[in-house]
């Protein structure tokens, strides 16, 4: 029995609401429930495994979810994914937790601010800029070197 291998169209994708480095990138894009849940019908095949992820927006978040299935994934695996990824969300948005807030992860972790980062790093380098101004000679700038994994010479010297 010999098996025929066709290649499917996969409609277009609406990219309204997707971040500009995602378009043209993505297999499928999930906005609701319903459409995490209807993945299979979107792709045709439950044993079909897309090569791009599925990105699953749940409204309210700060940041969506990509679930890669890397060619690997069939379709109704995925579907399971985003499934269970769209209500694990929905339940920590409704109990309030923000599940990006990376200031409070900073200052949890005694980072400083955002704010501050910026003014920080200038002033850091305008002090070190001086610092190799008042003392050229002991204080050369720093040259990058490179790993010799095998020890041999790269360049004959003439």
């Amino acid at each position: 029995m010999v098996e025929i291998q066709v290649a499917r169209h996969i409609p277009p994708l609406d990219y309204t609401g997707v971040p500009a480095s995602f378009k043209g990138k993505l297999s499928a894009v999930c906005r609701t429930a319903q459409e995490c849940e209807e993945l299979v019908t979107w792709f045709g095949d439950a044993d079909f495994c897309p090569l791009l992820p599925v990105m699953v927006m749940v409204p309210g978040l700060q940041a969506p979810t990509l679930i890669a299935g890397l060619g690997y994934a069939t379709a109704a695996e995925l579907r399971d994914c985003a499934v269970v990824t769209w209500h694990e969300q929905l339940e920590k948005l409704a109990a309030g937790d923000n599940i990006k807030d990376f200031d409070a992860l900073r200052e949890r972790h005694g980072l400083m601010r955002r704010e501050d980062v910026d003014p920080a790093i200038r002033e850091a380098m305008l002090r070190r800029i001086a610092q190799h101004k008042a003392n050229p000679v002991t204080d050369p700038f720093r040259q990058p070197t490179r790993r010799n994994p095998t020890n041999r010479k790269l360049y004959q010297k003439e």
